[in-house]
């Protein structure tokens, strides 16, 4: 009930500012909130049951095979097809929670029989594989905006690219993965009121790409972060905390901007503390990965990013400090020297918003 009060005071905040000329349709207003409410709280419910109907798939494939059904690639390929069809037909006609959870299910069991049909057909190469992944995930966001159908295109999208780059044997193009799906995220955070007030069919995909890109970007810094899972080159490894960096500092140009400073000498000085607390994650981009999905979250208040940031933040930390490439001297120093950094950032903005207060 609070929220409901202030969107309606909020409304005739809006209203009295604005003057007579404005116009709105309150009760349309509160029933896309109420059905907005109602997603979110079944979400959970979504996700459970999509995993049910995922093992419950996987039991199904189990025994196709068993029965020789699935013999023949074919046979595979045009039951996926099918049942990614149907899927995305039934999610298009019908929104209630059984019906999402049986979509789901042969969407994945879709998606695991076409990928089994084309690894068993011997003129197909697993490049060729994976870009027809890519276009199916594509096809599904553009005709369905279910949450969870949306959220697992935006993975194996992800993870199709990924296992391009492995496939291929250019590892260091993982650098150029961590790229664009940091910038991709932080754009996708950063224009978040564009989205959603964009085509209705962009502003219901919003939800599921913004977290499909968070777990996306943590493939790739996942792939970085774990020592030896990758033959990536050390020299190089820095080029994927470039948009990391970028991004942070311009984040804190948001800060500084809400705490009105305008002194450009405490500006500098806060840039450059910036630039210094993120310096020792240089060749260390998973955590400087984390960090930026940890801000980005708490600027807008994604509570699941938040979350799945600070995990993400922990182990990465963690992960750098047990690499056995470094000598415990230099991992004590790096991470002392950084928590002295954030220490004099700390006391730094603490001051500004207390300033910012009293003004």
């Amino acid at each position: 009930m609070d929220r409901i009060e202030n969107i309606k005071k909020l409304l005739n905040t809006v209203r009295s500012s604005e003057g007579s000329g404005f116009t709105y349709d309150e009760g349309k207003i509160l029933a896309n909130y109420h059905n907005k409410k109602g997603e979110k709280s079944s979400l959970a419910i979504k996700i459970l049951s999509a995993l049910g109907g995922i093992l419950a798939s996987s039991a199904f494939i189990v025994v196709l095979f068993l029965l020789d059904v699935l013999d023949s690639e074919w046979s595979s390929i045009i039951l996926g097809i099918v049942l990614i069809g149907t899927a995305i037909g039934i999610n298009k006609k019908y929104e209630t929670l059984i019906i999402d959870t049986f979509s789901v299910s042969i969407y994945v069991l879709g998606l695991i029989l076409f990928i089994l049909g084309m690894a068993m057909h011997h003129n197909v190469q697993e490049g060729h594989i994976a870009f027809l992944i890519v276009l199916i995930a594509l096809s599904s966001l553009f005709f369905t905006q279910n949450y969870v159908i949306s959220f697992i295109s935006v993975l194996a999208i992800g993870a199709s690219f990924l296992f391009l780059i492995i496939s291929y044997h250019i590892p260091d193009a993982i650098h150029g993965y961590v790229l664009f799906y940091a910038t991709a995220l932080s754009y996708c955070f950063l224009n978040e009121a564009s989205f959603l007030t964009a085509h209705p069919k962009l502003a219901k995909l919003y939800g599921p790409l913004r977290i499909g890109l968070i777990f996306s970007l943590l493939f790739g810094l996942v792939v970085i972060g774990k020592n030896g899972l990758v033959p990536i080159s050390k020299n190089l490894i820095w080029m994927s905390s470039v948009a990391s960096f970028f991004f942070i500092l311009y984040l804190a140009s948001h800060v500084l901007r809400t705490l009105q400073v305008r002194s450009t000498k405490n500006k500098w000085a806060a840039y450059v503390l910036c630039f210094l607390t993120l310096l020792p994650t240089l060749f260390a981009p998973a955590i400087s990965g984390a960090l930026l999905i940890v801000l980005l979250s708490f600027l807008v208040n994604h509570k699941t990013g938040l979350g799945v940031g600070i995990v993400a933040l922990v182990y990465f930390v963690s992960q750098y400090y047990y690499d056995l490439n470094l000598s415990l001297l230099t991992k004590s120093i790096v991470l002392f020297s950084s928590g002295v950094v954030f220490l004099v950032f700390y006391l730094f903005f603490t001051k500004k918003t207390k300033t910012h207060e009293k003004v």
